[in-house]
Order: C-alpha cells, then structure tokens, then sequence
C-alpha cells in the first residue's frame, strides 16, 4: 500500500481511505505555519501538491480548536512530541535547573531536583506538536511583528531587497483579517486565512482586583490595552507601554491559521489538487542518482501511527516504507529540530558527522544544526494579600525599552492573573486565585550558539539539542532581563492594600524584595526557559560558510530543494515567531512559483 490519502471537509475527515498518488508536482513536509500556508498556496496555484504531517488532525478537538485550552493542547499526549534539551555543556549548571524532568523507574515523569533512586535523567522539556497544523496548534497564539531591522538584516547580509521590512509587510497584510483595528487601516489585511484578535479590553471600565493591576502597569509604564502592537509605523519598533495582545484566533476565540488554510484548501478538491498524507514520518530527501550535481527528486516515508520516539505513545513500531517523487521541488519544513535532522539523514550537513554515523555525503553544508538560537524567557509571580476578583480578563501585552537596550524595544511582556514558569509535563503550577504574573520575552539575544545534532542514523530517534544559553553577551542580557523584572515588579508591588503587599515566588522571593542584582540574575540565567526555537538552516550567503540557504529557501549546492520554517530565520527573529512563519511562507511561495513560471515547459 501506497499510503494513506485523507481527504477533509471543513468539519471532518472524511471516511474513505483510497489510494495515494505516488508523483506530484511538490512535496511539503511537514504541516506547522511554514508548510501548510505553502502548500495550501501552490496548490490554490494549480499545482499537484502532497503535504506531509507524522500526526494527526485534531482540528475538530476543543483542546486545540479553542484558543483559550492551549495549555491543554501542549499537555495533550494526542499531539505530543516531548523533546528534552539543555541549556549548556555544563552540567554542574544544568543540575539546578529546578524544573528538571525525569523517567522514573515505573516510566512516569518526575520533575524536581530530587527525584526517586533509580530515575533518568531527561533534560529540559520542549515540547512540540506533531498534529496537523503544526505548534500553531498547541500555542498561545502571540501574533507580533519583529522589528523592521530584522527584516533589514536578511536583506542585507544577501543582497536581496526583497527581504526589506518595506516589503515584507506586504506579507502580513496578505495573510491577516483583522478585527482589532479599524476596516482599511494601513499595514493591516483584512481578507487573509489569519483572523487577528485582541484580549477583551472592557474589563479596564469595570473597577477589579485584576483592572486596579492592570492600571498600575500602564501608569508604570505608559500606553493603553488597545494600542496597534503591529502598527504600521515608522517609530513603532521604538513604542513601549501596553498594548493590545493580538492572536491568531477569531471573534469567538477559535484557534486560526495552520489548520484552518489547509481544511478550507481542502474543502474543494476539483478547485484546488492538494493531498494530505498523515502519520507520516519523512526519513529522508531522496536525489537523483544522474544529476552531475544533488537534485533532490522525493522523499522517503515511514507510515504508521506515533512513529517517532518522541511520540509518547510510541511503541517500538517500525512502519512501513514507502518512496513519493515530485516533479519539481521538496520543501522541508519540519521544524528548528526537524528540519535539520531530515536533512543530515539525507546526506546533507557537517560531513564529519555524518560519516560518523555511516551516512553518504550528499553535500557538505557545515551549518546544518547550528546556530540554533531562542529568546530568553522568564517572569516576575507573585501572589497578592487576598484571592484576586476579575481573573478572567486580559491578557495584556507590555513592551519595552530597558536602559541598556541597544536599539529597539527589547521585551515582550504578559500580564494576567495566571502563572507561566516554562514547561514540563503537566505544566503549569496553579498558585491559586491570587496569582499575578507578567511573564516576558527577552528578545534578539546576542547568543546563538546552540546545536542540533544526531543521535544515531535512525530516524525515528530524537537528536540531541542544546541551546547554550548565555554562551556570548551573558551579562548584557541578563542586564536587560533584570531591568524587565525590576519594571514589572515596581507596577504590581505599587498595587497598595488590600489587594497587596505582594509575595513575590521569583525571582526575588518574599515580600521586601531585598534580593541582590546578582542573586536575581543568576535566577534569571539558571532558569530561563524558551519555547521559541529557530535559525538550524539558516539564510545567508555562499560565502557564509554555517549559511545552509540562499535568499530564495533553496539548499545551497543542491537542487530542488528548500527549507521554509523558523530553521530557516539566520538570527531569532522577534518575540514569536508564528506570525514571521507565516509570512515567511507567504514569501517563499512567491519564490517559488516565479521559478516554476519560468522554467521551461516539459510538455
């Protein structure tokens, strides 16, 4: 059997299962922002178009089709994929990470510092999401636009305009329906497949716990709930204060994007050829053995349900292999982990490695795996005198400009009755119905020395991942951390009785908060976390020798070939990228269907 073909309405899967095609014009893997707004656009462009996802579609599951059940979506082992990494080579320091995980011996987690005799030592917990759709699914979310020099830097470092913030816009307007800014406000779409929302700002007219905080922020820090976090705006990247906090979710808080582009691609088959294979794990690019130079012509295919180790459901199974073409280009889009995984089973990466695990040399590209980069993240909780009243209001979002920030706003920040310390299985902690926090983002971090690197040459092992946070500009940035959490812990502790005083769990414990600078950065270095991975395929020149793409997503020295997902951002790019990855996509289909257009017929 060729495979599964699952063909959706916009409600369901239907029922019949035939048989799949073995040729197409494209093969997408994998169905997260980046792959299944690329598919969904070359196949609305008339192109036979196989995407492929290892998981399921949940699109029907109130976990993942509600926005405010994210926190269930990540813990939900239907779409798990549970990826343990770590912060730096140093294992004296990954030791008092306090939120360590564990497989004890009866195969439960255990997350602590003090787990039972006999436990495992898994790492970091990092999660991702194998369902159809992609992380979008499991998110938060958060749709914010990156600095207009992040942009500016890709344009720079290739040569290629096309990268510019003034174009790139166009991208967004493209993708977005926007409902928190007037109908025809410039920069902004209001037609796309991403409905934008902002958190429900009326909860700031009615006197609460929750609203007497809220206002304490914006006072501290200028702004109002209702400001255009993606303005169009030429001193945008300069503007701190509260903000609306946008997401890609719809009026009634329905979860958009991924899934939702793809269902309604799908809706009308006879319109638009695109064929969705799931629990369908790539193993590897398949290149054509007469090409003088690696012509990428398919993929190898594992089918089977939790096929990846990953998966915690997996159970030994193997699958069944099979071999798909295309007629014109592979696109990988896997993933910051993934993706580069994929391509070094495929013979594509530091040949050093490779060769130490017996795979072919297909091309040597040095930077497969590197560069692997993340925001740093952390917050200040805290719990109040009495049980807070208005907890259901907000989020609101905070930006802002610390005093050492080097040029523009460099923290993203979260405020809600909630608490956010990271992940583990079973996340979060619930502290109790006086729990305050303004989690945050520390953005574009001077490091990115992190790796992805195999573990074996099977590929339904995980690689190993370490982030080496802080390697390069440690103090610098946790300067910056330290100033967000000494802005957002004057806001809330300025919030006088009855609802204060405030007893601050982190990073500066108790009440007084007489914690050194010192004490509260080393917190802040030993337990940031991050979900926010990125930069393992990274865009750059030839003459770069860690750049594994060119400006246009294509794998440098080898044909038919490209990667569009957060792998392929050079540096970490903002505070989220879902919305980037969006875009990215949007960009990456212009690319590619001006190559198809051009290329000569073969009838």
């Amino acid at each position: 059997m060729a495979g599964q073909l699952f063909s959706f309405g916009l409600l369901a899967i239907l029922g019949a299962v035939v048989q799949a095609a073995t040729t197409y014009d494209y093969i997408v893997v994998g169905s997260g922002p980046g792959g299944a707004a690329l598919s969904s656009n070359l196949a609305r462009a008339g192109y036979p178009t196989l995407l492929l996802e290892a998981g399921d579609d949940l699109g029907n599951n109130k976990n993942y089709s509600e926005m405010a059940n994210f926190n269930l979506a990540a813990n939900d082992e239907k779409s798990r994929w549970d990826f343990f990494v770590e912060h730096s080579d140093d294992q004296e320091r990954e030791a008092k990470y306090e939120k360590t995980t564990w497989r004890q011996p009866d195969g439960s987690f255990y997350v602590g510092l003090g787990p039972p005799e006999g436990s495992e030592r898994l790492g970091i917990y990092y999660p991702r999401s194998a369902t159809l759709g992609g992380c979008a699914m499991h998110n938060g979310g958060v749709c914010a636009l990156p600095s207009d020099d992040d942009w500016n830097a890709i344009a720079e470092s290739t040569g290629d305009e096309s990268w510019l913030a003034e174009n790139m816009r166009k991208y967004f307007e493209r993708i977005e329906t926007a409902h928190y800014v007037p109908a025809g406000t410039p920069g902004h779409g209001f037609s796309g497949y991403l409905n934008l929302t902002i958190s429900d700002p009326s909860f700031m007219q009615s006197p609460s716990d929750v609203q007497r905080i809220a206002s304490e922020i914006i006072k501290q820090t200028g702004g109002s709930e209702t400001q255009d976090i993606n303005a169009l705006d030429p001193d945008r990247d300069q503007a701190t204060g509260v903000f609306g906090l946008a997401s890609h979710a719809d009026p009634n808080g329905h979860r958009a994007g991924s899934n939702t582009y793809l269902r309604a691609t799908l809706d009308d088959l006879a319109k638009y050829p695109l064929t969705v294979q799931l629990q369908s794990l790539v193993t590897k690019v398949l290149f054509s053995e007469d090409a003088t130079e690696p012509t990428a012509i398919g993929v190898e295919v594992l089918r089977g349900p939790s096929l990846y180790k990953a998966d915690p459901r997996y159970n030994g199974t193997k699958g069944e292999t099979v071999r798909i073409f295309a007629n014109k280009e592979v696109i990988v889009a896997g993933g910051a982990f993934n993706s580069p995984q994929i391509l070094k089973l495929s013979g594509i990466g530091p040949a050093e490695e490779l060769k130490k695990f017996g795979i072919p040399v297909v091309k040597d590209l040095p930077g497969v795996g590197e560069r692997l980069g993340d925001n740093y993240e952390g917050g200040v909780l805290a719990l109040a005198s009495r049980e807070l009243n208005g907890t259901l209001a907000g989020p609101i979002a905070v930006m802002l400009k610390t005093p050492t920030a080097r040029k523009n706003r460099n923290i993203y920040g979260w405020c809600k009755s909630f608490s956010f310390e990271g992940f583990w299985p079973g996340f979060p902690t619930d502290y109790g119905p006086s729990q305050y926090e303004c989690a945050f983002v520390h953005m574009n971090p001077r490091s990115q020395a992190g790796y992805v690197r195999l573990r074996s040459n099977d590929p339904q092992d995980m690689p190993r991942i370490n982030f080496n946070f802080f390697q390069d500009g440690e103090d610098e940035d946790l300067t910056e951390m330290l100033d967000a959490a000494k802005i957002f812990r004057k806001a809330i502790t300025s919030v006088g009785s009855p609802i204060g005083p405030f007893n601050e769990k982190h990073p500066c414990p108790g009440i007084n908060q007489n914690c050194t600078d010192a004490a509260q950065k080393e917190y802040l270095k030993l337990q940031a976390y991050s979900h926010h991975a990125s930069s393992t395929c990274g865009i750059g020149p030839a003459e770069d020798e860690l750049a594994v793409l060119d400006s246009k997503f294509r794998v440098h020295g080898v044909k038919n070939l490209r990667v569009v997902d957060a792998s392929s951002f050079p540096a970490v790019l903002g505070a989220f990228p879902v919305c980037p990855v969006f875009m990215l996509a949007e960009k990456a289909t212009d690319d590619i269907l001006k190559d198809a257009r051009a290329a000569p017929s073969s009838a």
